[in-house]
């Protein structure tokens, strides 16, 4: 995972008041207890767009937003990072900054292609914690949707190398953090946002699908992996669990079939 150092024609700097995300959500007690517990401060540090970074915007995406958080604590919850997505109509990264560290992380964000009003999010993805002063210019992408399309791709699990082999061997592993894919009610993208003036608003393994593979499809085959590694490793507790012989000879059946399912849907990105 790399790290980006954003051009200054990109910069904007402002900090983002929490009392102002309450308003504009209609954020509830808990949550905003969340916020005071978790969240320092929250700044707006960057606007990617055709006028800032001087390349090419397509109807598909118009600006990209980068929100650096500092936190008071090292694990921050992602309903926090779900709550001011809602709020902001186009595409967010975020910087979660703590102790000289940073983590990115970000949800694949879009236009429902049924319902422009209404914005579909996808799970989000984190990378591993980072040195702060170790970035690297952003690589030479001429498009916006490209370049959004590489910044959510650096975050995706390389399943195939770690988290899946650890489930195929009986070595588990923690899972990463994600939540699901949801339909949000809102405005259609625009260059409005009123919280924040006139904006539009791996740790698990990377797996390698053809380049002409679109990103709605690498999720998709990423989380179609998640989903069956879970359940080969709750199958294997169970067949680790269940005392009779039968039934441990009939569970490992399934476990097998699930492995064989597994290993064809990771050889399948290669």
């Amino acid at each position: 995972m790399i790290l980006y150092q954003y051009p200054q024609s990109a910069a904007v700097d402002r900090p983002i008041p929490k009392n102002k995300l309450y308003e504009q959500g209609a954020a509830n007690s808990k949550l905003k207890q969340k916020f005071i517990d978790e969240v320092a401060k929250i700044t707006w540090a960057y606007k990617l767009s055709a006028g800032s970074l001087n390349i090419q915007t397509d109807t598909l995406f118009q600006e990209v937003q980068i929100f650096r958080i500092v936190a008071r604590t090292a694990d921050i919850d992602l309903s926090i990072l779900k709550y001011i997505d809602k709020l902001i109509t186009t595409p967010v990264i975020f910087e979660i900054i703590h102790n000289d560290r940073v983590k990115v992380i970000a949800a694949y964000k879009r236009a429902s292609q049924a319902d422009k009003s209404k914005i579909v999010l996808n799970k989000y993805y984190s990378s591993e914690w980072l040195a702060s002063d170790q970035r690297e210019p952003l690589p030479l992408i001429l498009n916006l949707t490209d370049l959004y399309t590489h910044l959510i791709e650096q975050l995706l699990p390389s399943i195939a190398n770690d988290a899946v082999t650890d489930k195929l061997t009986n070595t588990p592993k923690p899972s990463s953090q994600h939540i699901k894919p949801e339909t949000i009610e809102g405005n259609t993208p625009s260059t409005e946002v009123s919280i924040v003036a006139k904006a539009e608003l791996k740790p698990t393994a990377t797996v390698s699908i053809s380049t002409t593979t679109s990103i709605e499809d690498k999720l998709k085959h990423v989380q179609q992996v998640e989903s069956l590694t879970k359940q080969v490793e709750q199958l294997q507790k169970k067949v680790k669990k269940e005392p009779q012989f039968n039934r441990k000879v009939e569970l490992n059946m399934r476990l097998h079939k699930l492995k064989e399912q597994l290993n064809q849907l990771i050889n399948k990105a290669h």
